[in-house]
C-alpha cells in the first residue's frame, strides 16, 4: 500500500543551481503515485520528505504527537493523492507555499467537520457547508512561520553537511548549533578559537558561510516558484517571515 513516510532525517544537500522547471516536473510525477508509472512513487516519497516537517509542525501545534503524525500521514495520502490535489497544482497561479497553505487549510477544515459531526444538529449542516470559516481557521502567519522554518532548517542542515568535514580536517568537531552561532554572532574571535585559526581567516570563513547559506536558500525557494524572476521575491518573503535579515548574496564581500 502507498504510504508517505516517517518524519525524515537530515536532508541531502541540494544543488546550488536554479532549476525551477525540474521541481514542477517532479510534482506532476508525484501526483501519479497510485499509477503504474515506474518513477511516480519515488517522486511522491521525495515530495513527502521535503514538506513533511512543515505540515507536521502545523499539526503538532494543535494535536498530540502521535495524532499529529497520523494526521500528517493522512494529509499526504488522503488529501493530496486520493483527492488528486497534486494534479490541480498550477505553477502559473502562484508559489507553492500558497498552494500548500490552501490544501492544508481545506484538510484541517474537513478534519474538524469529521470530528464535530456527531455533536452538530443536522439542521445546521447546510449552513456550515456555506460558511466554511466557522471551522477553526489555519492562521496564515502560523503556517508561514512553520513553512519558512522548514526551509531554513533544510538549508542549515545542508550547510552543516557541507562544512563539517572541512572543520573536521582541521581537528574541530562543529555541530549544527555551533555553526548557527557562527552565523548569528559573527564573532571572529569565537570562530578563531573553535577552529584554531587566525581572526582574519575566521572573518573570511564566516563570509563564505553566508555565501553558501544564501545559495542553499536560493536553490530551495527556486523550486517552489513558477519562474526564476520570482526567486528573489520569495526568498525575501521567507526571510521576512523568519524575522531575519537576508544573508549576504553570493559574490558579496
Amino acid at each position: 500500500m502507498l504510504r508517505a513516510m516517517d518524519p525524515p532525517g537530515p536532508r541531502r544537500q541540494p544543488a546550488t543551481r536554479i532549476a525551477v522547471s525540474t521541481h514542477w516536473t517532479e510534482l506532476r510525477l508525484a501526483a501519479q503515485a497510485q499509477s503504474a508509472h515506474p518513477d511516480a512513487r519515488a517522486a511522491f516519497q521525495a515530495f513527502c520528505k521535503r514538506y513533511w516537517s512543515a505540515v507536521y509542525a502545523v499539526m503538532r501545534s494543535r494535536y498530540a504527537q502521535a495524532e499529529a503524525q497520523d494526521l500528517t500521514q493522512q494529509f499526504f495520502l488522503r488529501h493530496l493523492i486520493e483527492r488528486d490535489d497534486l494534479t490541480k497544482l498550477d505553477p502559473a497561479r502562484g508559489c507553492f507555499r500558497a498552494w500548500l497553505h490552501t490544501a492544508l487549510s481545506r484538510f484541517m477544515i474537513d478534519e474538524w467537520r469529521r470530528r464535530t459531526a456527531p455533536a452538530r444538529d443536522e439542521r445546521l449542516q447546510a449552513e456550515l457547508d456555506e460558511q466554511r470559516t466557522l471551522a477553526p481557521a489555519l492562521s496564515t502567519s502560523d503556517y508561514e512561520r512553520h513553512y519558512a522554518q522548514a526551509v531554513a532548517e533544510r538549508a542549515l542542515s545542508a550547510l552543516h553537511a557541507r562544512w563539517a568535514p572541512r572543520f573536521a580536517r582541521r581537528g574541530a568537531q562543529i555541530d549544527q548549533a555551533t555553526l548557527v552561532s557562527f552565523l548569528i554572532d559573527r564573532d571572529p574571535q569565537q570562530v578563531a578559537r573553535q577552529l584554531g585559526i587566525q581572526p582574519d581567516n575566521a572573518r573570511q570563513t564566516v563570509r563564505r558561510l553566508y555565501v553558501d547559506l544564501w545559495q542553499l536558500l536560493e536553490a530551495d525557494v527556486a523550486e517552489t516558484v513558477s519562474d526564476e524572476s520570482s526567486v528573489a521575491a520569495e526568498l525575501q518573503e521567507v526571510c521576512r517571515i523568519l524575522g531575519i535579515e537576508a544573508p549576504e548574496r553570493a559574490g558579496q564581500t
